[in-house]
């Protein structure tokens, strides 16, 4: 349902959650832990550094690192940087002008759907994710 390059980036984002706020770290070095292409996730990673949700530094010691702890950042702020709100805006069908006046077939229950979404993307953060890593219950990032 998220495009790949939002699934990416949310991995990036958790992988970073599982190292000290402060401590910045590579994107080469984050590229290899996740077998993701370096100019991807650069990419990527930028659109975090608009949101605010990760900080960039440049130069020797430089890199990426959480802004704030990841109890503090939500899984729907990530998708909004990425995907942007589209996703949840759209016809599930992808019929343009699909609306509450002009209703396609399943607009009734996608949107009781999108906005259950929505609030299960609002409530996790990314220290839930992180817990689940660190306590083994996800083997891989």
């Amino acid at each position: 349902m998220l495009s790949s390059a939002c699934q990416d980036t949310i991995r990036a984002a958790v992988w970073l959650s599982t190292k000290p706020v402060g401590e910045f770290h590579r994107i080469q070095e984050i590229s290899e832990a996740l077998d993701l292409p370096f100019h991807f996730m650069a990419k990527s990673l930028q659109k975090l550094v608009h949101a605010g949700i990760i900080i960039s530094q440049r130069g020797a010691a430089g890199g990426v690192t959480l802004s704030r702890d990841a109890s503090e950042i939500t899984l729907l702020s990530i998708i909004d940087a990425v995907d942007g709100s589209t996703f949840f805006d759209a016809c599930v069908l992808g019929i343009g002008n699909c609306e509450s006046e002009k209703p396609c077939a399943l607009h009734s229950q996608w949107d009781k759907w999108r906005q259950e979404m929505l609030e299960m993307y609002d409530a996790m953060c990314l220290s839930e994710i992180t817990d689940d890593i660190l306590q083994r219950r996800i083997k891989r990032i």
